[in-house]
């Protein structure tokens, strides 16, 4: 079915699209790294010198060097962050286009996964974890700021700290995961899905649930290009792309 879909998108974007060379730089939060990778190196197929070109990094970062680049073509962050820089005028003249949802979690290294069903079990299993890997707070990371808030509500933000390590992005943390080199890692659940299915523990109980909306926000939505990128995006096809690597696409 994903093969029909596929084939169906290539000859429908080829001849949907001129054949005039052109770059379109994406900056994008690393929690949709992998479907994005994905749908743009299919789009870029289809493409004769036009391509999607993604930058990752987390959801603050990423729009900050989108802000920071003048030919930036496209900003993927969370709907929160577009709604205030829309707010205070940073961006202006369009809509952010929403795309889809992720929700905060654990990864573990270890084969047996622990238990995290209720806010006791989540305490006891972060106490009880060797080492602990997270997204740096301070370099916009949204789980690492919300995991930073959720350790103190525990009130055991001294003892998690000790034995932590502020990782660059999501993606870092799941290789320090994958490695072995921490026992649990804090980040998206769809990071760590995109990472090693096996390794996920499962997303926060609903009293610390954090649901991240991934929206998206481009300068010209309206030139050809673009917007077939995004139709592709807002697909079937695109999101059984997003469902398949852990992310809930909005309808």
């Amino acid at each position: 079915m994903r093969v029909l879909a596929t084939l169906f998108w290539i000859g429908s974007l080829a001849l949907s699209l001129g054949a005039h060379a052109a770059e379109y730089r994406f900056y994008s939060a690393a929690g949709a790294k992998v479907p994005l990778s994905e749908l743009s190196q299919l789009f870029n197929q289809t493409q004769a010198g036009s391509k999607i070109v993604n930058y990752f990094d987390t959801a603050g970062a990423a729009e900050k060097q989108f802000l920071e680049d003048p030919q930036s073509a496209c900003l993927l962050t969370t709907q929160v962050r577009i709604n205030k820089a829309i707010q205070t005028g940073v961006l202006k003249g369009h809509d952010a286009i929403p795309l889809a949802d992720t929700l905060a979690g654990l990864a573990s290294s270890n084969a047996v996964k622990p238990q995290i069903g209720n806010t006791q079990e989540l305490r006891n299993t972060l106490l009880n974890a060797k080492s602990i890997a997270f997204s740096d707070p301070a370099r916009g990371a949204t789980v690492g700021k919300h995991f930073e808030e959720m350790i103190q509500k525990l009130g055991i933000d001294k003892e998690v700290m000790q034995k932590a390590t502020l990782a660059s992005d999501g993606v870092e943390t799941m290789k320090l995961v994958l490695a072995k080199k921490v026992e649990l890692g804090v980040t998206q659940v769809s990071e760590v899905i995109q990472a090693d299915r096996s390794t996920l523990v499962g997303p926060f109980p609903p009293e610390f649930e954090l649901a991240t909306r991934y929206s998206l926000w481009c300068k010209n939505p309206s030139s050809p290009e673009i917007a077939s990128y995004i139709a592709l995006l807002k697909s079937r096809y695109g999101s059984q792309v997003f469902s398949h690597n852990g992310l809930r696409p909005v309808q």
